[in-house]
């Protein structure tokens, strides 16, 4: 369709861009024998409804074709307002699911008509297979995902709030009882009364717990322990929070009949400040013909008055599924990471990202030492903002850490290691080097990103010594290009004998760009140019290997020992991120004596 490169304004509907392309849509239902009716036409929403014969059935189907401003290059919606449907369908919106959410599946050169012929058939193939227990045949016809109903509430929720939970927990075995949830404000700025609470303990309502109690090593501040009740039972296509309260109520009244005295207990207990209701049910957790996992719905009513005696209007509070498995289902490796230990020698613009990673990815500790403070400068380079300025950076990260990522244990030991003393009033009440060394000792890895070659040459010799592997990286002068070189305690080659390499000329140094150093106003130590959007490239190396190092061979570390980035061109221009591998054997003036 040539008419397709017409260019028109940006706030032009489409029809009016390319009216060939309109009529071409409505030639397209004319050829089926359908006549869709204009619901809406206008603002570049255009919305069809249209009576849809369905083969094998004497009545027709009424749908909904929503076609999206930016048609054609993105995929219409359809909707079966009068149809309830076991899967491929939102309860809500009545939306129907014809593509698989991946990028690539819809063709923007087809035309609506067609595709709602051929998707809606293949559609009702699936669902009548599954209706017939023909599961093998629902599979050849459906994506074999998980069509979970938690996920189709999350829009009518609260803005901000969250409630965290084990995604692994089972079905709890009773109809009713207590929630223990660990709450604690959040910032918003749409949402003063934001909260995030963790699940503590699914309770039975004389108060035993179900299951396993869940949470986090870290508390945030300011939390409170909130105790609220739940009650068993699949909610109706309903995101109405007034309504699901009351049939969450309605529920408890008729489980009531029959035991009195506990749904009395529960509740009692569930009424406070902040009055949390949890609706769970049997949901599809993974794909398949049942339900094998628990979903949760979360109601949250606050007191209006002081006295407690009003409450708001309740409102609906979106579940998460927060467990070590529902957390790092996304990176399979990283539970060979977790009960790693990874010492993290430099905070700066290298060592912050390389830790922050490593903690993303699963490592069970990651310790930063560090001597140094955030200055408002650095944020240009490193991954904290203004709440950080005039933090020690060590201690920053390791906060940081323990409050986003709580699966990974953080620490930090401030001081400037190999600092020499002359203030004999000053010096340390033990042996300056004894923690520096339990660090590196109790360390799976060491990782070097000082960037100073005296605590280089001292890490990379204790570390040989105390038997634990070296990660050494940094970035030159200018970014103009950088190194990231591993020496492992059995290997042949070492730290020094790169150095050898070096002036030997066998193995080349990273590319330096010596005008590209600057001296900050008001600050007595120069210090190289360069933005974080190059320096993550060093980076990220340097935990691309220590997770191989890591790892159990569950992740590939690579063969060579040094790695040479380039940046910048000899005259100085920009070049792709350019990584050169190199080995590291034996140096006759140091391990190949």
């Amino acid at each position: 369709m040539a008419g397709r490169n017409r260019l028109g304004g940006a706030d032009q509907d489409w029809w009016a861009i390319w009216p060939e392309v309109f009529d071409a849509e409505l030639a397209a239902y004319a050829k089926l024998g359908i006549s869709p009716r204009t619901i809406h036409k206008g603002n570049g929403i255009l919305i069809l409804e249209a009576d849809w014969p369905v083969e094998g059935q004497s009545a027709s189907m009424l749908l909904r074709i929503g076609y999206s401003p930016l048609h054609p290059f993105f995929r219409p919606a359809v909707s079966a307002p009068n149809e309830t449907f076991e899967r491929h369908q939102n309860p809500h919106s009545r939306e129907l699911c014809l593509l698989t959410q991946e990028a690539g599946q819809w063709d923007s050169y087809q035309l609506v008509a067609d595709f709602v012929q051929e998707r809606l058939d293949h559609l009702l193939l699936a669902l009548a297979a599954r209706r017939e227990s023909r599961s093998d045949d629902a599979a050849k016809l459906e994506e074999q995902t998980a069509d979970p109903l938690m996920p189709y509430f999350a829009g009518a929720s609260e803005d901000d709030s969250v409630i965290l939970f084990d995604g692994q927990a089972p079905l709890p075995p009773a109809q009713h009882g207590l929630l223990e949830i660990v709450c604690s404000p959040r910032s918003s700025r749409t949402n003063g009364a934001a909260f995030e609470g963790v699940l503590r303990q699914v309770k039975a309502s004389n108060g035993a717990g179900l299951g396993k109690r869940f949470g986090f090593a870290a508390q945030p501040q300011g939390f409170q322990v909130v105790i609220g009740r739940w009650v068993k039972f699949t909610p109706p296509a309903t995101a109405d929070a007034r309504e699901l309260l009351r049939l969450a109520e309605e529920e408890l009244s008729r489980q009531a009949v029959m035991q009195p005295a506990s749904v009395r207990k529960v509740n009692q207990a569930g009424r406070g400040p902040l009055s949390i209701t949890g609706i769970v049910f049997p949901d599809e957790a993974t794909y398949g013909s049942k339900k094998n996992g628990s979903g949760w719905l979360f109601l949250a009513a606050r007191p209006a008055l002081g006295d407690g005696a009003t409450v708001d209007a309740p409102q609906l509070i979106r579940g998460e599924r927060a467990g070590r498995d529902d957390i790092f289902s996304r990176l399979p490796i990283a539970k060979s990471l977790l009960t790693k230990k990874v010492v993290v020698v430099g905070a700066g613009a290298i060592g912050s990202f390389a830790g922050l990673e490593l903690a993303r990815a699963g490592v069970g500790e990651v310790t930063f030492l560090d001597f140094d403070t955030i200055q408002p400068g650095n944020s240009l380079r490193w991954p904290l903002g203004r709440s950080a300025w005039g933090r020690s950076k060590s201690q920053a990260l390791a906060n940081f850490i323990v409050e986003n990522y709580p699966w990974t244990s953080a620490g930090f030991a401030e001081g400037r290691l190999g600092a020499a003393f002359t203030d004999v009033t000053a010096l340390p009440p033990q042996n300056a080097l004894a923690p520096v060394f339990d660090l590196l000792r109790g360390a799976d890895v060491v990782v070097d990103a000082s960037a100073s070659e005296e605590v280089q040459l001292a890490l990379a010799h204790h570390c040989k010594r105390l038997g634990v592997p070296y990660v050494v990286g940094y970035a030159t002068h200018g970014v103009a290009g950088g190194l990231v070189a591993r020496f492992l305690p059995d290997g042949e080659g070492c730290f020094i004998c790169l150095n050898h390499h070096w002036k030997d000329g066998r193995i080349p140094q990273p590319r330096v760009d010596n005008a590209g150093i600057v001296l900050p106003v008001g600050c007595n130590s120069p210090t190289f140019t360069g933005g974080g959007f190059d320096l993550q490239e060093v980076s990220l190396e340097i935990v691309r290997t220590t997770v191989g190092l890591l790892s159990d061979g569950n992740y590939d570390p690579g063969a060579w020992a040094v790695a040479v980035l380039t940046l910048r061109n000899e005259d100085g221009s920009r070049t792709l991120p350019c990584w050169e591998a190199h080995p590291c054997p034996p140096h006759p003036q140091c391990c190949g004596a």
